[in-house]
């Protein structure tokens, strides 16, 4: 099922997960601590468990919000300006920049690192990443899916199929190291190969 949108941040609550951001990636999570995440916040130890339980909740916060900063504010405005084929397209492009993004990748390396030996803390970044995204544009494909005639039994699979189409191999490159010369192109070209077999797929 979608969820709602997440409701606004207060400007302390903003400051701290943008502490927490900074500081798990100056020095992943095991050298990231609560008290150098508060003095970065300007906020008291207190002041920050008071808000977040453990540096866990506080890890999958910034997934979130680099999650949210990847998402289009308008989005539903887009989506009523635009044919489908050049919504889901804009999409695609919004979303593959937002996930080469070096913060966003830098995230996902180090929950992949910290999964093998904190199997919690993987279920939390795919629950606040990966889960989180698709949750967010599945009813938009479910618009997209009822104006076009596309029958698609399970929406969030098609999500990320989806997401797998019009990233891969680029995202794994990306990731490990392998950027293109020309990204801006490379991405165009995975987009529209990705696109090309999604609607093979599911084109009525």
């Amino acid at each position: 099922m979608a969820k709602s949108p997440p409701p606004a941040r207060d400007p302390k609550e903003a400051a701290i997960i943008e502490a927490a951001r900074v500081t798990f990636l100056a020095h992943g999570y095991d050298g990231a601590s609560m008290d150098e995440i508060a003095l970065t916040a300007g906020v008291s130890k207190r002041t920050v468990y008071n808000r977040f339980r453990s540096k866990e909740e506080l890890f999958a916060a910034a997934i979130e919000e680099t999650c949210r900063r990847i998402l289009p504010v308008d989005m539903a405005a887009i989506e009523a300006s635009r044919t489908t084929e050049q919504f889901v397209n804009e999409m695609a492009h919004v979303f593959i920049q937002g996930i080469l993004q070096p913060d966003a990748l830098a995230l996902r390396r180090i929950a992949a690192f910290e999964a093998g030996r904190n199997p919690a803390l993987g279920r939390s970044y795919l629950e606040h990443g990966p889960a989180y995204m698709a949750a967010t544009f599945a009813p938009a494909l479910a618009r997209a899916a009822k104006r076009e005639g596309l029958v698609i039994e399970d929406v969030e699979t098609a999500i990320y199929q989806l997401g797998a189409l019009i990233s891969e191999p680029l995202y794994t490159e990306v990731l490990l190291g392998a950027t293109p010369a020309d990204l801006a192109a490379a991405i165009d070209d995975q987009i529209a190969s990705g696109l090309k077999a999604f609607w093979r797929i599911y084109g009525p």
